[in-house]
């Protein structure tokens, strides 16, 4: 595979050698990785180089500290048919990598170059990224402070707030890489440096279709392709069915839960409960907290068809969608079995069930309580460790709640967001109601269901900070951004 990575830096990548050394080791060093980037240093003939292109998959950048011995290089190199596709060269000083912070896989020097300074080679590396100077190992440890982005919205409180301490303005383009352009709708999860992705059934233009129903790993660090695996056909990805770990990746489909490798993508098991007790086998909602995986099972639901629209205008129409996206009535992810399963030993470890189907687009859970809701029928509070019911409110016991929240808003545009957006987010004191189906933002406290405030503004997009609750205001009537105490 042709790796397709363009850093905005003064640009791309390996060493080579410093001046007449030893030659490089006949065997190649141990770098733990076959795609992505990597340095070489030391190799002025680049033949360390040219066999790690030839091997693996990597993409070697040489970078060489006189002018007339990288062009020398280069010429090696492109006898060899790989420059400017497998390797590239530069010329400077060992000591001043022309390679932007955190975005190499691995670096190997060798010969004079081993003695160049450790913190250089560790700023090029990304975290967990190991160099080899000459023989000695270095691994770049990962610094304090990062954050995974494991769930959906970052959390099972569907609120989409990191804690990453690292990542501040101002914010610069750490590369650019496939797919520039790629189906809808899309999913995005990261943990341990990875970022995986679900691709969805839509395709506006030629240019999205091999992404297709597609669930995808890539270095979060340098955008490298990892692995790919293809999704049963036109599942409905923009779900909560994707939770990523720094070692397994959790994906829920039609038929089970795959248990994936974080680094390969091969699968390592499957979570199935029996359909008599599971309601079915379709996996509608998925949260991890504690150690536990809580799942909302449910029957297969109806299917779009794979749309390979071959649009040739600008842009692309948020009507027609698809015939899903288009009914009145929403008919993705409702499922009447939430299940608590341990996903080492498989077992589940308590059973809910509703007479009538949970909504997964208003399903969260935060400091061991789950939160569960069917417009117009009811709101309810489940202990985590055990399933049971710490209050449950309907339309009978909860009239104003219910009168409240109004009618379901069957709405969906550039304006108001897809409506399979999740509307409901939790803290450890209040549920906050928002979102294409609802008329307003609604508070209720999470400690007995009651209401607490509302605002009838009805286009908030709600983040939920320490110092209070913000509401991103939309495009409709351009209503400005607020913040409310909790």
């Amino acid at each position: 595979m042709k790796p397709s990575i363009w850093l905005l830096i003064p640009l791309v990548f390996m060493f080579c050698p410093l001046s007449p050394a030893k030659p490089p080791p006949e065997k190649l060093p141990d770098i733990g990785v076959t795609r992505g980037i990597c340095v070489v240093l030391g190799d002025p003939k680049c033949e360390l180089a040219i066999k790690l292109a030839k091997k693996t998959e990597l993409l070697v950048y040489v970078q060489l500290p006189e002018a007339g011995e990288a062009e020398r290089a280069r010429r090696q190199v492109d006898r060899a048919g790989l420059y400017g596709a497998r390797i590239l060269v530069e010329s400077g000083p060992i000591a001043s990598l022309h390679l932007a912070d955190n975005v190499a896989d691995a670096l190997v020097a060798v010969g004079e170059a081993a003695a160049m300074p450790e913190a250089e080679a560790l700023r090029v590396l990304h975290p967990q990224a190991t160099a080899w100077l000459d023989g000695r190992k270095l691994v770049k440890p990962i610094p304090a402070g990062v954050d995974d982005w494991s769930h959906y919205y970052h959390g099972p409180d569907n609120n989409p707030l990191s804690h990453d301490v690292i990542a501040r303005a101002p914010y610069l383009t750490q590369f650019l890489a496939e797919p520039r352009y790629a189906p809808l709708p899309q999913v995005a999860v990261a943990s341990g440096g990875r970022v995986f992705k679900l691709f969805g059934h839509i395709a506006f233009k030629e240019r999205e279709e091999p992404w297709l129903d597609t669930l995808a790993a890539f270095n979060g660090y340098n955008g490298t392709l990892l692995w790919r695996r293809e999704l049963p056909p036109a599942l409905m990805v923009h779900r909560s069915t994707l939770i990523a770990t720094p070692t397994v990746v959790y994906f829920g489909d039609d038929k089970s839960c795959k248990i994936l490798d974080a680094a390969t993508g091969k699968l390592r098991g499957e979570i199935a409960p029996p359909a008599k007790m599971a309601g079915g086998t379709f996996w509608k909602w998925m949260a991890l907290e504690g150690g536990v995986l809580y799942a909302l099972i449910g029957e297969q639901e109806e299917r779009d068809p794979v749309i390979r629209a071959k649009r040739e205008t600008h842009g692309w129409p948020w009507n027609p969608l698809s015939p899903g996206y288009n009914k009145p009535e929403h008919t993705w992810g409702f499922g009447q079995t939430l299940l608590a399963i341990d996903p080492k030993t498989k077992k589940v470890l308590w059973r809910h069930r509703e007479a009538e189907p949970m909504d997964s687009r208003a399903m969260c859970m935060k400091n061991g309580r789950i939160f569960a809701f069917r417009f117009g029928s009811y709101l309810t509070c489940l202990d985590a460790k055990t399933g049971k019911e710490q209050w449950r409110k309907t339309k009978d016991n909860a009239t104003a709640l219910f009168h409240a929240l109004g009618d379901y808003l069957p709405r969906q545009d550039w304006r108001t967001n897809w409506r399979t957006t999740a509307y409901l987010r939790c803290s450890d004191m209040a549920l906050y109601f928002a979102g294409p189906p609802i008329s307003k933002l609604l508070a209720v406290s999470t400690e007995d269901g009651s209401m607490l405030w509302e605002h009838p503004y009805s286009n908030y997009q709600i983040v939920i900070c320490d110092d209070g609750l913000y509401g991103l205001g939309g495009q409709i009537d351009r209503d400005p951004t607020r913040k409310f105490d909790h």
